[in-house]
């Protein structure tokens, strides 16, 4: 974590990103960002249905608290929200979280915001509201699927220098 970034958080009131409980490195969790408090009841119930551990937040800094509380692989994140938008948040994670795999969902298709989160390298998919329930579980089904394959399942043998490197 770069020294200015920590010094950020300190001053936002945010912990480093602490340590992972031993039973948490491994469980599938999923974090949804919205400001509508329906959507984020919705996607809560649809995946909740295939057994992730789903956080919610309604808002930027409320999903960075949880990024440092929890091991976090997927994150859904809607595009427009006040203070900061979907595509300014995963470009943060990015850069705090590397190996999270990051999903915009959004009502807002316009090329421009579509091109920002790709040309930002941000994110793994662009989807759009209102969602396909069966598409989205899929793709999100293959997100999990590309970190579990790229970072395998944590191993206590390691130490935490191993895990950063791998």
């Amino acid at each position: 974590l770069p020294a200015g970034e920590l010094g950020k958080l300190v001053l936002d009131n945010r912990a480093q990103p602490r340590r992972p409980a031993p039973d948490d490195r491994n469980v599938q969790t999923l974090l949804v960002v919205d400001d509508d408090v329906n959507v984020l009841a919705s996607l809560h119930r649809l995946f909740r249905r295939d057994n992730y551990r789903v956080l919610t937040a309604a808002s930027p800094a409320e999903a960075f608290d949880l990024l440092a509380m929890h091991p976090v692989q997927v994150i859904l994140c809607d595009q427009r929200m006040p203070v900061m938008n979907g595509t300014e948040f995963l470009s943060k994670v990015k850069e705090m979280y590397p190996d999270t795999i990051r999903i915009i969902l959004s009502g807002d298709t316009g090329v421009e915001t579509v091109l920002d989160s790709i040309n930002r390298g941000a994110i793994y998919r662009f989807y759009t509201k209102p969602w396909h329930d069966a598409e989205l579980r899929d793709n999100v089904r293959l997100a999990f699927r590309e970190y579990w394959l790229t970072h395998g399942p944590y191993d206590d043998r390691k130490t935490p220098r191993d895990h950063q490197a791998a």
